[in-house]
């Protein structure tokens, strides 16, 4: 029997690195010492890197839409048990080419496998690892890269270095709920002062004044958009990896944004993904636990949530609570064919300096007083209920999908 579990969207943001700042190393391995336990069950741990290790010389994370993490963070994800990230999303340019490049460089050094980033030309566009004589093949893809923030584009000759679903675009989303109107006298004051006072310092003063300063956004799919999908490129790289692997599992960075439902074009990449041979999608980036669903008989998870953020975080929106997320659990027999799928629910716990710590929530439920059992309780059947549309009664260390 082999075991692999996934993990979700893996951050380090303003809050986590300023408390690194203060208190060193062992801020970051503080993140992930609870889940190690949990980790040691599972013969392969996989998870989706939401930022990139440029180096100092770069400047690390003063922006609450693009990272960059001090290496000592890669060091204590392998360290807690993390075998393998996926690397292409949305964030992976986030200091342009320099930063994707040293950021292959640096997981290399701490021994951790990746795939969804190219160092060269000739690279494979997946990665194959062989558990128990089981092969598996993991592919990485991103919707695209925040072009509206880096303004970095990929020249043609450049393309190889990140696997595509489409061209670097921004037209995917649409925003959820009422936006406050932007013409007349207070649009145009508003974009005057847009100039002098930061995205995140505008969230902050909103947020004070109890004014809306953040929205969820759904993923669209325009017929322009559906015209822009590699699909050549995205079959070919699947139907190889399916004639050297046992099992096809691809992991795409896609998804709206604190939406409750995948939107349109999640819902069609994960079919694109099926029909092109994959026997798992397991897809992140709208920053809450998405459904589950099986799709002409393929798992597809639309997204597990975040593994590491800051629930502090000024654009978090907490209505669909961020702070949880899944850990999925795949059990394979030694012949690559599926046994059962399962979950554990995950917590994000702050405290007020920044610090972060991850539990598996059947731990934490034993430390909690019984007001806070309650609670948590109540928490985990809604995420269960998100994920699987049903939910138990019970703390559970893992929950059996039927």
């Amino acid at each position: 029997m082999v075991k692999i579990s996934f993990v979700g969207d893996i951050m380090c943001e303003k809050p986590l690195q300023k408390c690194y700042q203060k208190h060193g190393d062992d801020t970051f391995n503080k993140v992930f010492e609870k889940t190690k336990s949990l980790f040691a069950e599972s013969d392969y741990v996989v998870g989706n890197l939401e930022t990139v290790f440029a180096g100092k010389a770069q400047g690390y994370t003063n922006h609450i839409y693009c990272f960059n993490t001090p290496d000592s963070f890669a060091s204590a994800l392998a360290e807690s048990g993390i075998d393998m990230v996926t690397t292409a999303t949305n964030h992976s340019l986030d200091r342009g080419t320099e930063g994707l490049f040293r950021t292959i460089k640096v997981l290399k050094h701490f021994g951790m496998d990746f795939t969804g980033t190219n160092k060269s030309k000739k690279s494979k566009r997946y990665f194959i690892k062989e558990i128990n004589g089981v092969k598996i093949a993991f592919l990485s893809y991103t919707y695209g890269t925040n072009t509206h923030e880096t303004n970095v584009i990929l020249s043609e000759d450049e393309c190889y270095c990140l696997n595509l679903i489409k061209p670097q675009t921004y037209r995917l989303q649409k925003v959820e709920g009422k936006i406050s109107d932007s013409s007349g006298f207070v649009g145009n004051l508003k974009k005057k002062l847009s100039k002098f006072i930061t995205t995140e310092n505008r969230m902050r003063i909103n947020k004070l004044l109890h004014r809306q300063y953040n929205v969820s956004r759904v993923d669209v799919l325009c017929q322009e958009d559906k015209n822009e999908i590699y699909y050549d490129i995205l079959e070919r790289d699947l139907r190889e990896a399916k004639e050297n692997a046992d099992i096809v599992i691809v992991c795409p960075h896609m998804g709206g944004q604190f939406n409750a439902e995948p939107g349109e074009f999640a819902k069609h990449i994960a079919k694109l993904f099926v029909d092109y041979g994959a026997d798992f999608v397991i897809a992140n980036h709208p920053h809450v636990v998405q459904k589950h669903e099986i799709i002409n008989g393929s798992h597809v998870c639309y997204c597990l949530g975040n593994y590491s953020i800051s629930p502090s975080s000024v654009y978090l929106l907490h209505d669909f609570k961020p702070e949880y997320s899944v850990c999925y659990h795949l059990y394979l027999y030694d012949n690559g064919k599926t046994a059962k799928c399962t979950f554990s629910v995950l917590k994000i716990v702050e405290t007020k300096d920044g610090g972060l710590t991850v539990w598996n929530v059947s731990d934490l439920y034993r430390t909690l007083t019984d007001n806070e059992k309650i609670k948590l309780l109540s928490d985990v059947q809604f995420i269960q209920k998100r994920f699987c549309g049903s939910s138990t009664p019970e703390i559970l260390k893992e929950y059996e999908i039927k």
